[in-house]
């Protein structure tokens, strides 16, 4: 009897990984994700399929699709209300120094294209960026808007809620837009002090363990700050005293704009607090007429999974990095590249570019750092010059190419950044800002190690295998 009870047993569970995996692998092979990232899927679905069930649940995109429907009304809402208050923004048709063939294609992906009349300024301190943040906070006076990926509830986290606490108490409204998974630790209590004194609070795509709602995967890694709608900051940098020095050395890179370009971060915003919270923001409160401030061009694009047709951020970038004809300098705490991003920076060395690399030597993420340091053989041997830094984590997100093309934000130089995440980066065309940033750039590889291939050789084994184990994940990560 228990033989028998025991064949059954074997004969269901066999009969349930078949109805598992036929009806996961055609959802894995219709989403079209690249080629690597499948055949991961499809071999943890075929060899482990109770795993692959639960990871594709954890892990899948299968219920974004439903929201990339929503999202996209939410669009087409917005597209039909912002032509009312559409603001005379004309983009850059010419730029010294930038190819037309590069402008013609980022001002088709945005339809507006590069702003000029900016003015900006580069934070690499933390606690500078957090002082400039308290003091816009206290002058401003019709509303602030912000999305953060990581809001801590440190000495940092309260700083900044206690001065919007402040303002909201003085009549201006606060919306605050944190991603659910990045500002767990931030719990409700936390921001109840700022929604007794009138803000808003709202978290992007909350997960739920007892609803369908446990998508971890694709979240809003921006950072994003406008206030009365001509003033904008955007970067790296989280709201932590990490962040602002309190404690591990970290360095990051922000940006202060004011100018036209202000308008597309304020769109962003209103998109995503939209999507959220199902408040249409779209009226001419929240997009004035914004003056020129500056003589900068520049452009804020947005992009993310629910981008299915073109993923703006990864394809400016794998785009200028084709043209680059000098050099191409990269500040990254993540690196995993796709093939497109790999083969741009071989070929851009072996056509004799200059292409740096700036990585962390030592990392919060380690699976990160391995899979990451498993292509610099690759690179290494094109002519591309990797340093990697170990007296403090370098955390900012830059790409400055030919000294007059440059980006920050939020986006890493890995897979996740480009295709599961949602993602915001300011771009800058002209020599002002790139010049800048790429004095911070040699500057800061003043205190890091080159890599050579002479100490590549000498990785042991073990460290070795630890590598190619983690590139094996590179298309998840």
């Amino acid at each position: 009897m228990t033989a028998y009870l025991t064949s059954w047993f074997n004969t269901g569970l066999l009969l349930l990984d078949i109805f598992i995996v036929a009806v996961l692998l055609p959802t894995v092979v219709q989403q079209r994700r690249e080629s690597g990232a499948t055949l991961a899927w499809v071999l943890v679905i075929v060899f482990v399929p109770f795993l692959g069930l639960l990871s594709f649940w954890l892990f899948g995109t299968t219920r974004l699709h439903l929201r990339r429907r929503k999202r996209r009304r939410v669009e087409e809402k917005f597209a039909n209300a912002l032509q009312q208050v559409q603001i005379s923004l004309n983009g850059e048709q010419c730029i010294s120094g930038i190819s037309p063939s590069l402008l013609t294609l980022v001002n088709k992906l945005d339809e507006i294209g590069p702003l000029g009349g900016n003015a900006v300024e580069i934070m690499r301190e933390g606690e500078h960026l957090f002082d400039t943040l308290e003091q816009a906070f206290a002058a401003a006076k019709q509303h602030i808007h912000l999305i953060y990926y990581i809001w801590e509830p440190d000495y940092t986290g309260e700083r900044l809620r206690d001065a919007l606490v402040s303002a909201a108490q003085r009549g201006v409204t606060v919306r605050l837009l944190v991603d659910d998974v990045g500002s767990r630790q931030a719990k409700a209590r936390f921001f109840k002090p700022l929604l007794l004194a009138g803000g808003q609070v709202e978290r992007f795509l909350k997960v739920n363990v007892l609803s369908r709602q446990l998508n971890l995967n694709n979240r809003n890694h921006r950072k994003i700050v406008i206030i009365d709608g001509s003033i904008a900051f955007t970067g790296g940098m989280n709201v932590g005293d990490v962040y602002a020095g309190r404690g591990e050395p970290w360095q990051d890179l922000h940006a202060r704009i004011q100018g036209p370009v202000v308008y597309t971060l304020q769109e962003a915003f209103c998109q995503d607090w939209y999507h959220a919270a199902g408040e249409d923001l779209v009226s001419e409160v929240y997009f004035p007429v914004i003056p020129d401030a500056g003589t900068i061009r520049a452009q804020f694009l947005a992009s993310g999974p629910a981008d299915e047709r073109w993923q703006a951020i990864h394809t400016v970038l794998f785009a200028a990095m084709n043209l680059a004809n000098e050099r191409i300098w990269i500040e990254t705490p993540y690196f995993v590249p796709d093939r497109p991003i790999l083969m741009a920076l071989q070929t851009a060395a072996l056509r004799g570019v200059d292409v740096r690399l700036l990585l962390p030597g030592k990392s919060d993420h380690p699976l990160v750092l391995y899979a990451g340091r498993s292509f610099i053989d690759d690179l290494l041997a094109a002519g591309v010059r990797v340093f990697e830094m170990y007296r403090a984590m370098p955390h900012a997100k830059a790409v400055m190419i030919d000294g007059n093309f440059a980006t920050l934000g939020s986006a890493n130089m890995d897979q996740r950044s480009f295709r599961l995440n949602f993602e915001g980066n300011i771009f800058f065309y002209g020599t002002e800002i790139a010049t800048k940033l790429e004095q911070d750039f040699l500057a800061v590889c003043a205190n890091t190690q080159e890599v050579t291939e002479a100490q590549r050789h000498k990785l042991s084994k073990s460290q070795r295998l630890a590598e190619s184990i983690a590139r094996l994940l590179a298309p998840l990560l």
